[in-house]
């Protein structure tokens, strides 16, 4: 008996919705499987196109282009064609640059496709330029005769330039501009900006600027100084509600007006994160902010860091609750630094920059504490102070923050892999040279010993809100690497004081202290005659 045809039981509109997500030399092929099929991935609204399906030609960038562009034009010019209404076309190199280059620059090539009947009431158009070695194309997208600007929802680039758009030119509809590992001057860059009035998300990854027309004259060198010293500030329609905003370095930061903002996500420097009193205006400050996603730069490979700029900066609390303490309706704050202590402040200082957000009902904060242990309870004194309805915690720490962290993707020849590993390895043998004698630690199989709490002084000096009356989830991640008691004692405080609490997870790492630090979380929170709660948590595999 023949196996059921399960997949000729689907309905067109959900073989159509699959064929969508093939490549195009791959839809049409399934025009020979049947009668019905013939004419199916007509139908299909989405046209993929990718020189994987080319790779048969080597590394020859031209005849991968001509094959390329040639079934792509085949694809949206077929007798019976449907409105396309996604193209993505993803060149990939395995080498450099300049392969992609060389398939962009095919003649019928990518103004011809988007010139196509089929194409010109276009709604997502995602150009993906990527070679293993390099970051950016010079292909550059010609926004200035695009003939879908009418109907365009989602431009996503990748590698290649974002050229000026028209004079006068208008994106009524589109919605979201991704750029990730691309270029454009200032002024082209902008110029997009006004032209979408509609426009509710922009992501710049990696994104940098060219010279304008006046500084053309100028040497790289001089250009690239003056470029580093530069502020930038954006001037976002009122539509847009998501920003994110990733290790965009060659300026002496990106600041944004935007006031409509309630979405933002910034990997950088602490000093130029995107929203400043002395940057932005203050019409342009976004008021209902809502969700933070933050991510601080203090590793080796950021190249323009502040620090190399002549004048002092101001420590780094001061900007960081400057930053965010304008911010007062947020809900949901994501924190990532290299050590917590930067942030912490004093009770001295506390009225000169902490500010309350009522609303915040979500935080997640990791980093390292590096010796000092007091300033990172400081830093959660801070949190908790400030955050009187806070609902949800989690903190993963660190014993020691990695300078020499790299970014996924970055490659490194073996000779300077080694040489980074040699000078991990040396700081690292330093700081524990440092310690030896002066950590009061224990192992987590003595009984009830513990530090000093004198780590904690800030956490006990005071009650909060939060702890009495909200908080019902916390999350703690680390590892305790040389038995340092300080995670612990953070964890007996909080099951002990929140009141609320309903369920408590820890992850302790491979230290073989899972059972200990669960028996010990039932047991003080037993001892403070408060409610049971639910207590989780694993052994993380070691990486």
């Amino acid at each position: 008996m023949a196996a059921a045809d399960r997949l000729s039981a689907l309905l067109d509109r959900v073989l159509r919705r699959v064929l969508s997500c093939l490549r195009a030399g791959d839809a049409a092929r399934t025009s020979a499987l049947s009668r019905r099929w013939r004419t199916l991935w007509l139908q299909a609204d989405a046209v993929n196109l990718s020189t994987r399906s080319y790779w048969n030609v080597g590394y020859d960038g031209r005849e991968a282009g001509r094959l390329l562009f040639r079934d792509a034009m085949a694809a949206v010019t077929a007798a019976g064609r449907c409105p396309v209404r996604r193209l993505s076309v993803d060149v990939d190199s395995s080498n450099h640059m300049d392969y992609c280059e060389d398939v962009m620059g095919s003649s019928p090539g990518m103004d011809a496709v988007l010139a196509a009947p089929a194409t010109r009431r276009l709604e997502e158009l995602c150009l993906h330029l990527y070679a293993e070695f390099a970051s950016t194309c010079d292909y550059e997208l010609p926004t200035r005769r695009l003939p879908c600007a009418a109907s365009l929802r989602v431009l996503e680039l990748a590698g290649c330039a974002l050229g000026p758009p028209a004079a006068g030119a208008v994106f009524p509809r589109l919605d979201t501009l991704s750029l990730t590992s691309c270029n454009s001057s200032l002024v082209a860059l902008q110029a997009m900006l006004d032209a979408a009035p509609n426009l509710a998300t922009l992501r710049l990854d990696v994104f940098s600027f060219t010279a304008e027309e006046e500084e053309l004259g100028l040497s790289y060198n001089d250009w690239h100084a003056a470029m580093s010293k530069r502020h930038v500030l954006l001037r976002c329609p009122r539509s847009m509600v998501a920003v994110t905003l990733l290790h965009c370095h060659d300026t002496d930061g990106i600041f944004l007006d935007a006031p409509g903002v309630r979405f933002l996500r910034y990997k950088g420097f602490l000093e130029h994160f995107p929203f400043t009193l002395s940057a932005t205006p203050a019409s342009g400050m976004p008021a209902n902010l809502r969700h933070l996603d933050i991510s601080f730069c203090t590793t080796w490979w950021c190249y323009n860091p502040p620090s190399s700029r002549e004048e002092v900066p101001p420590p780094p609390h001061a900007v960081f609750w400057e930053s965010i303490g304008s911010f007062s309706r947020l809900r949901f704050l994501k924190l990532k630094l290299l050590d917590i202590n930067d942030i912490a402040v004093y009770p001295d200082h506390e009225g000169m920059f902490l500010k309350e957000f009522p609303g915040l009902k979500f935080i997640e904060t990791k980093g390292s504490y590096e010796v000092d242990k007091r300033g990172a309870a400081v830093t959660l004194a801070n949190f908790l102070h400030c955050c009187p309805s806070m609902q949800e915690l989690r903190l993963k720490f660190k014993i020691h923050g990695d300078l020499y962290a790299l970014p996924k993707g970055t490659h490194l020849s073996e000779e300077r892999r080694a040489q980074v590993g040699l000078e991990k390895s040396t700081e690292l043998l330093k700081r524990l040279k440092s310690e030896t004698g002066t950590s009061a630690c224990y192992s987590v199989d003595d009984d009830d010993r513990s530090c000093d709490d004198v780590d904690l002084l800030a956490l006990q000096a005071r009650s909060f809100p939060c702890l009495e009356s909200y908080l019902r989830k916390i999350r703690l991640k680390f590892e305790l690497e040389d038995f340092n008691c300080f995670e612990v004692k953070i964890a007996k405080f909080l099951v002990e004081n929140a009141l609320v609490l309903e369920e408590m997870e820890v992850h302790d790492g491979d230290q073989r202290v899972h059972d200990h630090i669960h028996r010990k979380l039932a047991i003080w929170r037993a001892n403070s005659s408060n409610s049971k709660i639910d207590i989780l948590g694993k052994q993380e595999p070691r990486m």
